[in-house]
């Protein structure tokens, strides 16, 4: 969601708007509605930038992991409003769409294309995550695949949504809340995929035992707290020196 926000700022500084950035939401003075495809850009451009830095890292630990999850959700943010668009006339998606005055029927193509993508992703999950297996034994029925999945993606998959919606109240529009039921869908087709992947091979030193980082969840909360709390008051970009926050 961060990744989103930040998209819709700079896609409004571009259009030549003024925009607000808050926790939750970003505030467009003025009016340009092809702005309001930026913040899905953003989302696609950090998944693809996260994605090609993955398979630089060995450790199957809780920092990997957390990049993993990072992927999968930037993903999901910059192709669920693409998904979308033709289901709706009053999605930022369907507007923005709108005000480049594209040919018709431009919106069911960018909406077949973030199904897709969503499915592609989903099914491709499903292999990364079995590789977090301390052993080969650990993935070597579709019972002990799908415990596995249950631990690394479906638990945190819910517990990360649930833990995010508080930061993002209210929800102002920006969708995160009517977009978690989709987000199960997206977990679930990873989980049913990871039933029939027999191609991951766990190659490691069996003695290697993975740790949990406490600085990566110090990161987190930190972060979090600060995008809450500082956020909260509303920065104009850019800043204004005399009166920092909106509000």
């Amino acid at each position: 969601m961060f990744f989103d926000l930040v998209g819709r700022m700079i896609a409004a500084e571009l259009a030549g708007l003024d925009p607000v950035l808050f926790h939750n939401r970003v505030v467009l003075i003025g009016s340009n509605d092809v702005a309001l495809a930026g913040g899905a850009l953003a989302s696609l451009v950090a998944g693809a930038f996260f994605l090609a830095l993955y398979p630089g890292s060995r450790n199957h630990d809780a920092s990997r992991l957390a990049v993993l999850w990072l992927i999968l959700h930037c993903f999901r943010q910059g192709l669920v409003p693409m998904a979308l668009a033709p289901l709706s006339d009053d999605s930022d998606m369907s507007r923005a769409l709108a005000a480049l005055e594209l040919p018709g029927g431009i919106d069911v193509i960018v909406g077949a294309a973030g199904a897709a993508g969503l499915l592609l992703i989903s099914l491709a999950a499903a292999p990364a995550f079995l590789a977090f297996a301390n052993h080969q034994r650990d993935i070597s029925t579709p019972t002990k695949r799908a415990v596995l999945m249950l631990r690394v993606g479906v638990v945190p998959g819910i517990a990360g949504g649930i833990l995010a919606v508080p930061f993002f109240i209210p929800d102002s529009g920006i969708g995160l809340v009517p977009s978690l039921p989709t987000f199960g869908l997206f977990t679930l087709a990873t989980l049913l995929a990871a039933l029939g992947v027999k191609s991951v091979e766990i190659r490691r030193d069996p003695d290697m035992t993975p740790r949990f980082s406490w600085a990566l969840l110090a990161t987190l909360v930190v972060t979090m707290l600060v995008f809450r709390f500082a956020l909260a008051r509303g920065i104009p970009i850019p800043p204004d020196p005399e009166s920092f926050f909106f509000t």
